[in-house]
């Protein structure tokens, strides 16, 4: 079963930490508000598991979530946090 965690954030980037995730999946910040997906710029993942920075896009203010995908089916998501 794939897991997505967040671990800390900065104004520019949100780092996770992963495990169990197939090759090719793909990040998209899931905006809690709105229910909207935006693609993250360097979002791919690497199969198994790692850590990795993803780049925070422009994005409305308010609480998101980072949601890990394999084609339309999602996988795994962190907590939500604000940006």
């Amino acid at each position: 079963m794939p897991i997505l965690n967040y671990v800390s954030q900065t104004a520019q980037s949100v780092n996770v930490t992963y495990a169990d995730m197939p090759a090719g999946a793909a990040l998209v910040f899931h905006n809690e508000t709105s229910g909207t997906d935006v693609p993250a710029q360097n979002g791919a993942l690497a199969a198994g598991s790692g850590s990795a920075d993803i780049a925070i896009p422009q994005l409305v203010a308010g609480q998101y979530r980072l949601r890990a995908q394999h084609g339309r089916e999602y996988l795994a998501e962190t907590v939500k946090f604000y940006i």
